[in-house]
This record gives structure tokens, sequence and C-alpha cells, in this order.
């Protein structure tokens, strides 16, 4: 089941399991489609590196008869917590086709493969967050995935220069950056760096972060400093990115963002930004400090969990490239 073979239109394609360094012929398809240069399979191999309850990352890709990747679809395995019960689910992420190879039901006939192998693989349900308007949530729809929550994202931006940006464009200053940026964050750097899903203090289902997760997380460059108010899961990318609030009052979460507008400013940050599910702390406490604009939806597809979806709630740490 993890390699077939499909005609469309003259044309005979390979669908396969791929995962490592046979994630290689993905790299040109990945840098043409979502137009990012830095993508390189160091990076892929150590985004697909999660493993959870015997299931590591993988894709599903379609091949030419000459070997070129000209479309995939990307599963990544996470932990999901509901009290006392844990399940395996599978994120589906990095869809891409080829421009040359669309209309050609590649997209959906890769995510029926994906879900046959998740499905034998023992994985609960499937998820994944995206654009309604969107061709990938469109295409998930049509084959049985359900809309069953969105992220709203909050902006605060911050008056400074913006130092940040421009080091990222400019590449002899983007060393130097980073030298700053890691002198400045070292001295929020907390004993405990593991900082688990803060929403389950609200009775919500989410992603179970123990020290596996953040160690594996830690490939795209976020981490867990000591604030007042508590702990905070950030990276800075674009902006001052948060991923998780340990902060259980709103007071306390007051002292955070202070905390944070300070750091942005003294790191040249133009903005913070936080997304989360709808109905959570989180919301009720941006709503009337950020400024809130809709974001991503999120879709599901039940294959044997006992989690009710109802309970799923996502923050940005969520997402896969956080």
């Amino acid at each position: 089941m993890s390699e077939r073979a499909l005609g469309i239109g003259g044309t005979t394609y390979r669908l396969a399991c791929v995962h490592g360094p046979e994630m290689g012929p993905l790299v040109p398809l990945f840098r043409k489609g979502f137009r990012r240069p830095d993508f390189n399979l160091d990076w892929l191999e150590k985004k697909y590196a999660c493993q959870y309850g015997g299931v590591g990352g993988f894709f599903c890709v379609a091949f030419t008869e000459g070997g070129q990747a000209v479309a995939s679809f990307g599963v990544l395995p996470w932990p999901i917590r509901f009290g006392d019960r844990t399940e395996i689910a599978a994120q589906v992420v990095d869809a891409a086709t080829d421009d040359e190879h669309r209309h050609r039901g590649l997209f959906t006939r890769l995510a029926e493969m994906a879900r046959e192998l998740c499905d034998s693989a023992g994985i609960s349900f499937l998820f994944g967050f995206a654009r309604p308007q969107g061709g990938s949530y469109q295409g998930l729809v049509r084959i049985g995935y359900t809309h069953i929550d969105d992220l709203v994202e909050y902006r605060l931006p911050i008056l400074t220069f913006w130092v940040e940006r421009v080091a990222r464009r400019v590449g002899r200053l983007h060393g130097l950056y980073e030298r700053h940026l890691q002198r400045t964050l070292r001295a929020y750097f907390p004993v405990d760096p593991v900082l688990d899903n803060s929403l389950f203090s609200e009775g919500f289902a989410g992603t179970h972060r123990d020290r596996a997760f953040h160690d594996y997380k830690a490939f795209a460059g976020n981490r867990v400093l000591a604030v007042d108010g508590g702990r905070v899961w950030l990276k800075v990318r674009r902006g001052l990115l948060v991923g998780d609030l340990e902060a259980s009052s709103e007071a306390e979460m007051e002292k955070a963002v202070r905390v944070l507008e300070r750091l942005a400013v003294r790191l040249g940050i133009h903005q913070i930004l936080f997304q989360s599910s709808k109905g959570t702390r989180f919301s009720r406490f941006f709503v009337d400090r950020f400024r809130p604009f809709p974001c991503l939806s999120v879709i599901y597809q039940n294959l044997r969990s006992q989690i009710p979806a109802e309970k799923l709630r996502f923050t940005l740490g969520d997402l896969d490239n956080f």
C-alpha cells in the first residue's frame, strides 16, 4: 500500500510513501511552490523526524516516470491528550502540486493514500489548519474532513526600529542579529524548559507537549522563557510569535505581555503575534488588547478517536511551522 502506479491523461505517476533522505526530490517542488529558497533536505529531515507511538513523519508523493516529485501530502504524528487519555493523531501539512500537474486529482489521491496509511498504523484522527478559501481546505472537505474550529490571530504592533526584519533580509547583519538575540534571551532561560499545553487547565483536549516534543520542536528555533507572570513558549521570526503562555490568571497574563513588549522593543521586533482557538481564555484576554484577525480553520477526520472533537483546542504552537 506504500507504493502504487496511477495513470491520468496519458501520464503515469508513481505514488509512494517517503521519509528521511528519500524526501530529497521534494526540495525543488517546495522551493517553487512555496517560494522559499531556504528549503533544503536537512530542514525537511528535521521537520519530519518526529515519532510517536511507533509512527514517524512521512510524505505521500506523486513522482513522474522521470523521478520528479510533482505533488505531495505530508503527515506529522502528534500526541493529543484529554484528561488521562492520550491518542496519536496526524496533522496533515505541506500539500503542494506543481502547476503543470494540477487538476488531475493528485491531491485527492495522495490525501486518501495518507488516510489509509494512518488508519493501518492505528492513528486516531487526522487534522489540519487551512484557509477556508484555499484549495487544500476545499479538497479535504470534499473527501470527508469536517470544519470543527477556527483560529483567531491577535497582533500587537510594536513601536521600535525594525531591526529584526532588516537583519533577516541583509545577509551580513543576520549573524550579528542572531548573536544579539541569543545573548538577550539567555537571561530568560528557565530551569525547566518544558511547558505543557496550558489549555488543559480549562478542560480542553490538545497537543501533549512533553520534553521529547520540545526537543523535536527546537529545530524551528522556538524556546521557552521564564518571565514575570509565568513561562512563555515563543519564536522570533518576522515578529515575536507566541506559541503558548503559562500564566494562569488575567493579571499574570498582563505581566507576561508587558515583558514581551519590552523584549520586542529591545530586540527591534515590529509586532507580537498569537493565535488561539475561539472560546479559550486566550481569546477572551487578547480580543480587547491586540488586533484580532480571522485566521485558519481547523479541519478534522475521525478514524477511531474517543476524544470528543468539540473538546479540541489549538494555539499558534500547534502549527507545523512554529
